[in-house]
């Protein structure tokens, strides 16, 4: 049997946590409809970035002071996985169904499998590669088969990138800075990006939220973002990125689940199966080969031929 160290038991735990906490979220997103999208994503961030250095100073934990090539990273990585993302979303699906978005983020499993070692130092594990393909296939079956028009092509190729890209981007950092430190820094270096990106949002920017779009930003800030940013990112530096890829499988699954408890969506064997095959891929990825014991006397093992 094979047999999962600390490690991966704890990353696998956290990924699956953030990714529940992403995945649930998506229910609450009606509640935001007529609230100016990037002006409340940018305020989402900023509450989340101080909530996060709340908990640096309740923790001793320092606040980080990157160097300008970290910081240059930090920008990067804010601004497409972050900023560019939100951006491309909302473009995007003002241009095809929304479902089409979701579907294509099913590739982020695989992506990573791939590229994770690039970043990590590795090398590709046939093993992760093999389970993501099955998370993928199971994630297209939770979200159903899809189709758009040619020109929301561009808007869903980039957001898949910035989805890698809030990954990848982050594991240099991660080697130098705690989970907590990069979650913090890179939320409130993304607050200023998407105050930029807002005035170029056609309507108002600053509007005075009602109380269940402030109970819905509050809820996005310290629970969609601050705990599952710190869950994400703690995962990745326990199974590195290729394996905490798979855990994106997890999130269509919780929103599902969300959905049928809310009355938004029906159970159907069609999700039941793809939730079924994610998990396989999650457990098939997160495998490793068994170490096959040699005898202590590789000599004696051998059997002569007038012993057989």
């Amino acid at each position: 049997m094979t047999r999962f160290t600390s490690p991966t038991v704890a990353g696998a735990l956290a990924c699956t946590a953030g990714m529940t906490v992403v995945g649930a979220s998506v229910a609450f997103g009606p509640l935001l409809a007529d609230y100016p999208v990037l002006a409340g994503q940018a305020w989402r961030y900023l509450l989340a970035g101080l909530v996060l250095l709340a908990v640096m100073r309740m923790r001793r934990v320092p606040v980080p002071r990157p160097r300008p090539r970290q910081f240059g990273r930090l920008v990067l990585l804010a601004g497409t996985g972050l900023a560019a993302f939100n951006w491309l979303l909302i473009e995007g699906t003002q241009r095809s169904d929304p479902a089409f978005f979701a579907a294509v983020l099913g590739a982020v499993p695989l992506v990573l499998a791939l590229a994770g070692p690039l970043f990590d130092g590795g090398r590709v594990r046939v093993r992760t590669v093999a389970g993501s393909t099955v998370v993928v296939a199971g994630i297209l079956v939770v979200q159903g088969a899809t189709t758009a028009p040619l020109g929301a092509l561009p808007y869903a190729v980039g957001f898949l990138l910035c989805e890698v890209a809030f990954t990848l981007l982050a594991v240099p950092l991660l080697k130098e800075f705690s989970p907590l430190q990069v979650s913090g820094a890179v939320c409130l270096v993304a607050v200023p990006l998407l105050a930029a990106l807002a005035l170029l949002e056609p309507g108002a920017d600053l509007v005075v939220p009602t109380a269940s779009e402030a109970a819905t930003l509050a809820f996005l800030a310290v629970c969609t973002t601050a705990i599952a940013f710190l869950l994400w990112y703690g995962g990745v530096v326990r199974l590195g990125a290729d394996r905490a890829g798979l855990f994106a499988g997890v999130m269509p699954i919780a929103g599902l689940v969300v959905g049928v408890a809310a009355g938004t969506s029906a159970w159907s064997p069609v999700g039941l199966a793809g939730s079924l095959l994610c998990g396989a891929g999650i457990a098939l990825g997160l495998r490793r080969p068994t170490a096959v014991a040699l005898p202590s006397d590789p000599v004696a093992a051998v059997a002569r031929p007038s012993e057989s």
